[in-house]
């Protein structure tokens, strides 16, 4: 073995135990024109793909009203482009990418009470056994581009977890040599003790019996010592599918810092223009009212500028993009005093 394909084996066997996940807030569509209004129309769809990564936990965003934050997509864009791609023999598709705030839709989710997966997370090593009959195929590196893995990839990407295959090369085979896929999953197991040489924080192994009348897939996940299981059953692809998105689930529920939670931010906000009490009912009453404002305190009244401290359950930035919507307020040029808060009523 020469040495430069050893110090290659070395790269790839030598995984790290998380990794920065890129692109979590970016997701595309497929889309027709480059019309604005389509684009607008697209964005909400576009971001529930990117709060599936960035939440994790499917079944906690499903228990949650999200109409608002999908009302608000357009919003929250942050950078958007027109993708093309060709395949042999037919048209270019065009997609559309848009990338969101990540801060704001962070602000937002938490207020929500919803978790967010930090871009760090556990690398997953899979193990992807066909069983039929008397016979048992691993998967590894060399099935890449196998319709099966071509399946994970794509829902675990949709899903923002890091998975990779084994190599199953001749030391894989040899620590795999009498496997039992029916097994439990803990520290003497084959696939734990051919897991080693990769150092994953997590091990899945996922079996595929085709001796039934229907697919079933048993699922084992090892992870900080902790062994989970379940089945899928079903159509291949749909069983692999499901299969992904219960683990994801689960993982994202056992390693989502639930301590970093939207703590409610009180602000300072001044507005200026303030002639008179109907002046001041005006801007008290609209804010006392607008959404996502829980709190309103008056501090001060003086020269035409009412100081007043106001507390959100969401982030700043739909506070701001309520202002601007609805118009009673215009916002300043930043002050001498520091405050982007700082606010003119209009007539």
């Amino acid at each position: 073995m020469s040495r430069l394909f050893f110090i290659l084996i070395s790269l790839i066997t030598s995984q790290a135990l998380a990794t920065n996940v890129e692109n979590l807030y970016s997701a595309q569509a497929e889309i027709a024109t480059q019309d604005e209004l389509e684009r607008q129309q697209l964005a909400p769809i576009i971001l529930q793909k990117v709060l599936s990564k960035v939440v994790g936990d499917s079944e906690a965003l499903a228990s949650k009203d999200i109409t608002y934050l999908l009302e608000q997509s357009d919003y929250l864009v942050k950078q958007y482009a027109y993708v093309r791609s060709y395949s042999a023999g037919n048209e270019a598709e065009q997609s559309l990418s848009l990338t969101f705030n990540e801060q704001a839709l962070n602000d937002s989710l938490r207020a929500m009470e919803l978790p967010v997966w930090a871009k760090t997370r556990p690398e997953v090593l899979f193990w992807l056994v066909i069983r039929e009959g008397d016979q048992q195929t691993v998967f590894g590196t060399e099935q890449l581009t196998s319709p099966l893995i071509k399946i994970i990839n794509a829902q675990v990407a949709i899903r923002g977890v890091p998975l990779f295959f084994p190599l199953m090369d001749l030391e894989d085979e040899e620590q795999l040599k009498f496997l039992d896929s029916s097994k439990e999953l803990d520290d003497i197991n084959s696939f734990t003790l051919a897991s080693e040489r990769y150092n994953p924080e997590v091990i899945l192994l996922g079996v595929v019996n085709k001796e039934e009348e229907s697919i079933g897939i048993s699922w084992q996940w090892l992870f900080s010592g902790e062994r989970q299981q379940f089945k899928t059953e079903g159509e291949l692809s749909e069983a692999l599918r499901s299969g992904i998105n219960i683990f994801t689930n689960n993982l994202a529920k056992q390693v989502t810092d639930v301590d970093k939670q939207y703590v409610k931010q009180e602000h300072l906000l001044r507005v200026s223009l303030v002639e008179d009490f109907k002046d001041y009912s005006r801007v008290t009453s609209y804010l006392t009212n607008l959404k996502h404002v829980s709190k309103v305190t008056i501090r001060t009244l003086e020269a035409s500028e009412l100081e007043l401290s106001i507390v959100l359950d969401a982030g700043l930035h739909f506070f701001e993009q309520a202002l601007e919507e609805d118009k009673l307020l215009s916002k300043k040029k930043l002050s001498s005093r520091g405050s982007n808060l700082e606010y003119r009523l209009n007539p």
